[in-house]
């Protein structure tokens, strides 16, 4: 785990360097007419126009008289893949979730996946058959909730790896409780792939239990898991955002931990948060022989003194937590001439920086109740 970078990119998705990415769940489910289970039984292309029929096994939005009939659609084939072409795209298999969007002309499938696709990248791969017991639905639940149901029970179902760009983010999207159910079972499975994907997203819903079980984790499964590993590596790093007290502490502990492997993801947990509970760990970092564990503490300490808000993932576009408020009780014009972010920021300056924000700890540590 000493090369955090490598692991963090890969988390991002190897898709991506192929131009390719995942679309919005959330948003195809809004933006469709028709959301089905189906098992497709023909494709066929007219130039770049790809045509697919299929049997409807479940209707999630939509029609509900459609379940058991047949259906057909049309996709515009996008060129990116080498070497392929629209003559050359295999007929999908097995079954899948899909996305349809009403025209004059027919169904216009709405890809799952963005960029230089194959057709089978249009849709998700789903288990044949009846949906798993743990993540069956009733006709009344919300989309989103049918498609996390349907999208776990693929996960479940499946060997898992095709499923890394779609944790950290797109299922998140959904905002549904089954995820909970999902990321349960999957941090139970003898699967150390599965078990550290679960681990990652019960963190990003803020489980403390989830990541003390993490830090107890033996190296050996992450060594084996390197993808799996940078998804955790994030999830800890932007989205766990719990601030109580036993939270703060494992966050803290193990960014003071000099042998541990979470020490910088832990480091800008505690920078992101910089709540009176983490002054005295982001303090202590400010003595830490690397510098950008320094720079963590002096982001902290003095994102705190100047009130800015906690830094999540949604407000990271607009650089919202940077975003000073008029008023703070510890602010004042030094600590705004002072504010440092980031290791490139504290390097310039960082004597000055590290002179100033230690005063300043020692001089309000004892009104904070430190």
């Amino acid at each position: 785990m000493r090369n955090l970078g490598i692991l963090l990119l890969l988390a991002a998705g190897t898709a991506s360097a192929n131009l390719v990415g995942w679309n919005s769940l959330a948003d195809l489910g809004r933006s469709a007419d028709l959301v089905v289970v189906a098992d497709p039984t023909g494709l066929s292309n007219a130039g770049t126009v790809l045509a697919v029929t299929m049997t409807v096994t479940r209707v999630l939005k939509g029609d509900a008289g459609l379940a058991g009939t047949s259906i057909s659609a049309v996709w515009t084939w996008q060129p990116g893949i080498l070497g392929a072409s629209p003559d050359s795209e295999p007929a999908p298999t097995g079954s899948g979730l899909w996305f349809f969007k009403s025209s004059p002309g027919g169904w216009q499938l709405l890809s799952v996946m963005q960029g230089g696709i194959s057709f089978n990248q249009t849709f998700i791969a789903v288990p044949r058959g009846p949906i798993a017991s743990a993540y069956s639905y009733a006709a009344t639940a919300s989309l989103n909730d049918k498609i996390a149901s349907e999208v776990s029970a693929a996960i479940e179902g499946g060997n898992g790896a095709w499923t890394i760009d779609l944790h950290r983010g797109i299922l998140d999207q959904l905002g549904s409780p089954v995820l909970g159910v999902l990321y349960r079972r999957l941090a139970a499975s003898r699967s150390g792939n599965r078990r550290i994907l679960g681990l990652a997203g019960l963190i990003r819903q803020g489980s403390v239990d989830a990541l003390s079980t993490a830090m107890l984790a033996p190296a050996s499964l992450f060594a084996s898991c390197p993808l799996e590993t940078g998804v955790l590596m994030l999830s800890i790093r932007d989205d766990f955002r719990a601030a109580d007290a036993p939270s703060i502490a494992v966050l803290g502990q193990a960014a003071l931990d000099s042998r541990g492997a979470f020490r910088e993801v832990t480091a800008f947990a505690l920078r992101s948060i910089h709540t009176v509970e983490a002054l005295p760990y982001l303090a202590a970092l400010m003595d830490d022989p690397d510098l950008k564990l320094r720079a963590e503490g002096i982001g902290g300490v003095s994102a705190f003194a100047n009130g800015l808000p906690v830094q999540t993932p949604a407000g990271v576009p607009s650089l919202a937590y940077l975003q000073m408020p008029a008023t703070a009780v510890y602010k004042t014009q030094e600590t705004m001439a002072n504010f440092a972010m980031g290791e490139a920021a504290v390097s310039r300056n960082e004597a000055k920086l590290l002179a100033f924000w230690k005063g300043w700890w020692t001089q309000n540590r004892a009104a904070l109740g430190y």
